[in-house]
């Protein structure tokens, strides 16, 4: 444990380290993030205590949690590439400055500044009153000219004074309407979003993107200012035993999925143009040098994950829908002249056109990642963070840090009030983008490694005017989390004899299925007489694939008298099946 700390070998910290805290940790582990905006401030003690005593060698995270993740990867690169641990105490330095820049990074472009103005002093005030009063005095420009207009044709109409009054309400409730409806409807031409994340010209200091620029610079290289940008070749290496994989997750809005980065997984380009608004200078010098041309000399192809900037993977998964703009990419659409051709085959030709693609927030379609570098069975244990919502009739001073101590915790499920229609279209939208994470969160083998954090309504998310000493005492909820993991809280013992129990169910299940199938169902005897019209180079090695195939059906017979279904399995039960690749 850190001693509680007034000042450190940089200014102020709320803990200090001993000299080689972070020089020679013994043990390896992953490390995987929830997103949550101003939530994750949570994260940077969390990864420093772990630091101590454990290599992050596979981190990822969503949102707020890629932030976080990003930069436990730049400090796990300059200590374990570079020989530099002092990595994890420029994170360190870096992250304590959060409490008082917080705001200050959610910079909007100029035309959404009297709106983030509003949402500010709204947010700051108790109850729903900032709410109201505060849009005539943001807005008093269309306030008044609405006020004025309603007054005039009322009195103009005959109304007395009363007439006049309500007119001049209804003017300014319509002159503010149609503020807000124009704001709205240029969003499109924002990429969505009030804050492109560089830092604007009244700025009180860097912006989002610029400010992580600098961060992941100082923190891999120890220079801000460091001229390449940290990317995932860097990270990765030759792939050796010091290899450190990052991911995280954005969503293609405009298909409809999400992307697990580096990998895109989809042959998409960008525009210099557009990212011009999004990025830092030298990240984008960087990407000239290296890009690669497609079929269309406007858009260089998407960087290969060697050449992928860890900058530009953190501000896809963060783009908070309408608070940040989200980032376009550009593919050549082939698909649907392809659909419109197989729906009329005689239709006239039609060519493949560009598209652009709007890449958001990584939380809509997959908020805690915990499947990120999942295996049947474990080889080193994976510590998962999670920001949840503090029940309304807990008390204050609760624990806000809670990790399973027995098989059975965490296998509840919170239950939400639905009792108005905001609570309605939150249990819309929360269930449609969380149940995966809800339900992998339970089972068996996932949530004993789960430490879960405590949040009130005033704590984190998008509450950008935390005080001082609430941002600070999330930063204490995120150290209890690491220094409870080092010690011992998670034991990875149990933890992979309950991963063996699991997944020896599964495969007794799915190989019995397959042997069904194989030798009941005659599907060995199909496949051996088969001549297929598809795949032809895989031909060539249909005997070998019939004849493994049938060596895997035939280990149904070992698992004869069957296991499964008694009460010494764990639950609830899970599938194990083919999936999609995110």
């Amino acid at each position: 444990m850190p001693d509680d700390a007034t000042a450190g070998p940089d200014g102020p910290f709320l803990f200090n380290y001993p000299k080689d805290a972070f020089a020679a940790p013994n043990r390896e582990c992953d490390l995987i993030m929830k997103g949550g905006v101003t939530s994750g401030v949570v994260y940077p003690y969390a990864i420093l205590e772990l630091a101590r005593k454990y290599r992050f060698r596979s981190i990822g995270g969503t949102s707020a949690g890629a932030i976080a993740a990003a930069f436990a990867a730049a400090a796990e690169y300059a200590r374990t590439v570079r020989g530099d641990p002092d990595g994890f105490r420029r994170l360190q330095a870096r992250c304590e400055t959060l409490p008082d820049i917080l705001g200050m990074l959610f910079q909007p472009s100029p035309r959404y500044q009297p709106l983030m103005r509003y949402l500010l002093r709204s947010q700051a005030g108790q109850g729903p009153g900032p709410w109201l009063w505060n849009l005539p005095l943001t807005f008093w420009g269309s306030s008044i000219a609405g006020l004025a207009l309603g007054a005039v044709l009322l009195a103009a109409l005959g109304a007395g004074a009363v007439g006049v009054f309500l007119g001049a309400l209804l003017g300014m409730a319509g002159g503010i309407g149609l503020r807000l409806a124009l704001l709205a409807g240029g969003m499109k031409s924002t990429g969505f979003g009030m804050c492109p994340g560089l830092t604007q010209p009244d700025g009180e200091g860097p912006a989002l993107t610029d400010w992580l620029h600098a961060s992941l610079q100082e923190i891999a290289f120890g220079d801000p200012a460091h001229p390449k940008p940290l990317t995932f070749g860097d990270l990765l290496g030759d792939g050796g035993p010091g290899a450190i994989r990052l991911k995280m997750v954005t969503t293609n809005l405009s298909q409809h999925r999400p992307h697990s980065l580096p990998t895109l997984g989809m042959q998409a380009n960008y525009s210099e143009a557009d990212w011009r608004s999004l990025f830092p200078d030298p990240v984008l010098a960087f990407l000239s040098k290296r890009r690669s041309k497609g079929r269309d000399s406007r858009y260089p192809t998407f960087p290969l994950e060697a050449d992928l900037p860890v900058l530009i993977a953190v501000r896809m998964s963060l783009s908070f829908p309408v608070l940040f703009q989200a980032v376009p990419l550009w593919w050549r659409d082939v698909d649907h002249p392809a659909l419109l051709k197989a729906l009329d085959p005689k239709a006239r030709r039609v060519e493949p056109q560009w598209r652009r693609l709007w890449f958001t927030d990584g939380g809509i379609s997959s908020n805690f990642p915990i499947h990120m570098f999942d295996a049947v069975l474990p080889g080193r244990p994976t510590f998962a963070l999670s920001l949840e919502q503090l029940p309304a009739d807990a008390p204050k001073d609760s624990h806000r840090v809670l990790i399973p101590r027995s098989a059975s915790d965490g296998i509840g499920l919170p239950t939400y009030e639905v009792a108005s229609m905001p609570a309605f279209a939150n249990g819309v939208l929360g269930s449609a983008k969380d149940w995966q994470d809800q339900l992998l969160a339970r089972m068996p083998g996932q949530r004993e490694r789960i430490a879960k954090v405590y949040l009130t309504s005033e704590e984190g998310g998008l509450n950008l005017t935390m005080p001082r000493e609430r941002s600070q005492a999330l930063m204490r909820y995120g150290q209890e989390v690491g220094a409870r993991f080092a010690a011992g809280a998670f034991d990875f013992d149990e933890h992979r004899w309950r991963r063996a129990l699991v997944a020896y169910e599964q495969l007794e299940k799915t190989v019995g299925a397959l042997d069904s199938v194989w030798s009941g169902g005659g599907f060995g005897d199909w496949l051996q007489e088969y001549e297929p019209l598809s795949y032809k180079s895989a031909v060539p090695s249909k005997p070998a694939i019939h004849e493994r195939i049938g060596r895997l059906a035939a280990l149904g017979k070992k698992f004869v008298p069957a296991l499964s279904g008694r009460r010494m399995f764990p639950r609830p039960p899970g599938r194990l099946r083919i999936g999609p690749d995110v």
